[in-house]
C-alpha cells in the first residue's frame, strides 16, 4: 500500500491516478465529518466535494508537516465553517438532523442484544447526534475528530490549529455538555479529561 506522502507528491506533479487513490482513502471519513459539522448530507456532500477540490488546487502548499488526512481534513473543517457562517448569515436554523438521517449508517449494528436493548441504544444514538449538532462548531469538530473519527490529539489540534491542550479541553468541554444534556454518566477518567 502507497503511503499518503508519496500519493500526494505524485499527484502535486499531476498524477491524477495517485490523487485519486488518495481520493478513495478519505472519501468515507471526511464525508462522516462534514455530515456532523453541517448536520446534512446535500450540504456534506457539496463540502466533500469542494474539499476535495481545493485539495487537488493547493497540493503543492502540502508541505507534510501533518499527515495527508489530517491536513484534508482541516480544508473541510474551514469549509464547513464558512458554510456554517454563510448559513447563519441566511438566517437558516442550524443544528438540525435530515429527515432521512440514519446514525445506523455509520455505527455498527449491536451483537447479540434483545431488540428491545437496540431500540433504546439507536433513539440514544439520534439523541446523541442531535445535541452534538447543537454544539458549538469548534466543540463539535473537535469531539468529532477525536472520538468519531479516533484522530489522536495531536492531529486534532492540528486541524484545528490549536494546542494539543486546547484540543484535549474542547473534547472534555463537548462530552460534558453532552453528558449534562443527555443525563448520562461518564467515568470521570474517561480520554479527554483536561490535564
Amino acid at each position: 500500500m502507497e503511503d499518503d506522502r508519496a500519493l500526494a507528491d505524485a499527484a502535486s506533479r499531476g498524477d491524477r491516478g495517485a490523487f485519486d487513490r488518495l481520493v478513495d482513502r478519505y472519501l468515507d471519513r471526511t464525508l462522516r465529518i462534514c455530515v456532523r459539522l453541517l448536520g446534512n448530507y446535500e450540504d456534506a456532500e457539496d463540502a466533500v466535494q469542494e474539499t476535495f477540490a481545493r485539495a487537488w488546487s493547493r497540493l503543492a502548499s502540502f508541505a507534510g508537516r501533518s499527515t495527508f488526512g489530517t491536513w484534508l481534513t482541516t480544508i473541510a473543517m474551514r469549509h464547513c465553517t464558512d458554510v456554517d457562517r454563510a448559513r447563519k448569515s441566511r438566517r437558516r436554523h442550524v443544528g438540525e438532523l435530515p429527515r432521512d438521517f440514519d446514525p445506523g449508517r455509520d455505527a455498527p449494528a449491536p451483537r447479540g442484544h434483545a431488540p428491545p436493548h437496540a431500540a433504546e441504544q439507536r433513539e440514544l444514538l439520534i439523541a446523541l447526534e442531535s445535541r452534538l449538532a447543537l454544539l458549538p462548531p469548534r466543540l463539535r469538530a473537535a469531539l468529532t475528530l477525536r472520538t468519531i473519527e479516533g484522530l489522536e490529539y495531536e492531529e486534532v489540534a492540528q486541524a484545528l490549529g490549536t494546542s494539543i491542550r486546547s484540543a484535549r479541553l474542547y473534547v472534555w468541554e463537548a462530552r460534558q455538555r453532552l453528558v449534562r444534556e443527555l443525563g448520562l454518566h461518564l467515568d470521570p477518567d474517561a480520554d479527554g479529561a483536561p490535564s
